[in-house]
């Protein structure tokens, strides 16, 4: 029974992609192919390091012409004299009328040609494949059978096996043909015809492919290098980091110290703020076990290396992401795709596949060859654009390279590169401050405003604004500064409160016609700010004549503002009252900033009758 068998073209290349180096291949009989020792001996003596069962290979079935193709006839150990061609591939069986002969059946071991498909006028444009037709001298016209390097047109069917393909191990780009040409395989020695063919890229190039190493590194992309695909590592190691993938390639994920800020812990391919008295953002909770904020969605979901936890579901590094134009995303990075790729001589990279140059290879409709060997959209030729910006192959104009870009981990798209996102997450705004204090009953000094509390990470509350200034009479306490918000830097402390205005001084009395009255009495000081100086007492002035007039009394304090420290003394105030005598002085009715209380309206009205009750008495 065949060991493998590829119902497709596709089928067959990712079969080679997988394992570039074949294991013995069998007919439907059982039989390991080749049998013999033909191509073994031929390989032995050309000095190649081809096992001719261990090595051999039945794709690709379909090749990429380079500018020139050269064959060889190595062998020719059949009864039949049979002729060798090409065909263009097209997903159906060639016609007859697309069989372009190229080896005749005349032409001996020794015979070397030389042919430009790319300038031959048949040829189409795309990939081709070969073909061998068996008979006396066997011709397309004229033959026994054809078999196909594509075997699905094979007269005996797809399952049996008429071309085996063994990639040079010493010449690049070169490949041996070994062709079987019985029915059902016959010997199955497939030296009949033995072509040596060189030029020829492989194709497949540019598929995705493991290399087989830890962490990042496993990520790679089949290249045609020497004629063969290999395998070829897109990654390579970097300094580990807190984001679910093992980047320095130890086989370990997220290993190592210091991958996160200060109290913050790398938990689930994140860095996540430690557990705190109501520090976890909205949508986390705290893990007692762990003693970190997770998301809530994640809390009960593990997934395997090389992903991580977001909104409940198990994502890769590239899971989502759009890079901008040019870019291709990498291990959860947005990069050139070219960068760190080498490629044969002959070879430019292309959107990180290796092709041939565009002088050989040609270039597709709508575009145009450069001299770099790249092909470039046509309406783009001669285009420059400033940076950050690229030449739209559909319009030909410059457009933004960051046009629709998704950027890993919700980065920002800025000139055409993903920047990548803040470590810890963006912090939370700071707190309010606190609302100034009105003032007041008199007397009670008004508190400081509390700050406002931070967000995690955020920047600190600012302090509380400092309350108003009470009136006369004691000054508000210094108000307590803000608190700073948490996990924030500090809250400045609160601004310093105006101090309460000093109690306006006692006037002195009326001057009257009699004897000179005693002092008035002074108006009590207004209290010093907690920072401030005190108010200075306000001395009355002697009466000249008559009595003199009581001092009046002191202005009742207003409630200190909420907010900081009293910054001075408060300047004195207070209304003048007259009597009928030509001097006047103040009357110590100090009349707060705000209502009065009940205690200060009760001494100032009482302090007006005294006045008027003396004043009839004379």
């Amino acid at each position: 029974m065949v060991r493998r068998r590829f119902a497709s073209l596709a089928a067959s290349v990712l079969a080679l992609l997988a394992a570039p180096t074949a294991q013995a291949f069998q007919q439907p009989d059982g039989t390991t192919i080749p049998t013999g020792n033909g191509l073994q001996g031929l390989f032995d003596g050309r000095g190649e390091a081809i096992n001719a069962v261990a090595d051999a290979n039945v794709v690709p079935e379909t090749f990429t012409p380079a500018c020139a193709l050269t064959f060889e006839v190595l062998q020719r150990n059949a009864g039949y004299k049979n002729s060798f061609g090409w065909y263009n591939v097209t997903g159906a069986k060639p016609a007859a009328s697309d069989l372009h002969e190229f080896l005749s059946c005349n032409d001996g071991v020794g015979t070397k040609k030389v042919l430009d498909i790319k300038a031959d006028a048949a040829y189409k444009g795309g990939q081709i494949a070969f073909y061998q037709a068996t008979g006396d001298c066997g011709t397309v016209q004229d033959n026994l059978n054809i078999f196909y390097s594509e075997k699905a047109w094979n007269p005996d069917g797809a399952n049996y096996f008429h071309l085996l393909i063994y990639n040079s191990t010493v010449v690049p780009k070169a490949f041996y043909f070994g062709w079987e040409d019985l029915l059902s395989g016959g010997d199955n020695d497939f030296d009949d015809l033995t072509t040596f063919v060189t030029g020829i890229s492989c194709t497949g190039g540019g598929a995705s492919c493991d290399t087989g190493q830890p962490g990042v590194c496993s990520v790679g992309t089949l290249q045609c290098q020497s004629g063969k695909l290999t395998c070829v590592g897109t990654t390579k190691p970097t300094t580990e980091k807190c984001d679910g993938v093992d980047n320095d390639c130890n086989g370990m994920t997220d290993d190592g110290t210091n991958l996160c800020p200060t109290d913050f812990v790398c938990d689930k391919g994140a860095c996540v703020p430690k557990c705190g008295k109501d520090n976890c953002p909205s949508g986390t909770s705290c893990d007692p076990i762990k003693g970190v904020c997770i998301e809530d969605k994640c809390a009960t979901v593990t997934c395997p290396n090389g992903k991580k936890c977001v909104g409940g579901a198990c994502l890769a590094p590239c899971d989502g992401v759009v890079c901008p134009a040019g870019q291709a995303c990498n291990a959860g990075a947005c990069v050139d795709p070219c960068v760190g790729l080498t490629c044969d001589k002959d070879q430019v990279c292309d959107a990180g596949v290796c092709v041939d140059n565009c002088q050989c290879a040609g270039c597709p409709g709508g575009k145009t060859c450069q001299p770099s060997g790249k092909c470039v959209p046509t309406v783009c030729v001669a285009k420059t654009c400033q940076p950050g910006f690229t030449c739209d192959p559909g319009t030909g104009n410059c457009v933004d390279a960051c046009t629709g870009a998704k950027c890993p981990g919700n980065g920002v798209c800025k000139l055409g590169v993903c920047e990548p996102p803040p470590v810890g997450g963006s912090g939370g705004s700071g707190g309010s401050a606190g609302a100034s204090g009105a003032s007041g009953s008199a007397g009670t000094a008004g508190k400081g405003g509390a700050g406002g509390a931070s967000g995690a990470a955020g920047v600190a509350g600012a302090s509380g604004a400092s309350g108003a200034s009470g009136a006369s009479g004691a000054s508000g306490t210094a108000g307590k500064a803000g608190a700073g918000g948490a996990a924030g830097a500090a809250g400045a402390s609160g601004t310093a409160g105006s101090a309460g205005k000093s109690g306006g001084a006692g006037a002195g009395g009326s001057s009257g016609a009699g004897a000179g009255g005693s002092a008035g009495k002074s108006g009590a000081a207004g209290a010093s700010g907690g920072a401030g100086t005190a108010g200075a007492a306000g001395a009355g002035a002697a009466g000249t004549s008559g009595a003199a007039g009581k001092g009046g009394a002191s202005g009742a304090a207003g409630t200190g503002g909420k907010g900081g420290a009293g910054a001075g003394a408060g300047a004195s105030s207070g209304p003048e009252l007259e009597d009928d005598s030509s001097s006047s002085g103040g009357c110590g009715c100090a009349v707060p900033q705000g209502r009065l209380s009940g205690g200060a309206l009760a001494l100032g009205l009482a302090a007006v009758g005294a006045l008027v009750r003396r004043r009839r008495r004379r």
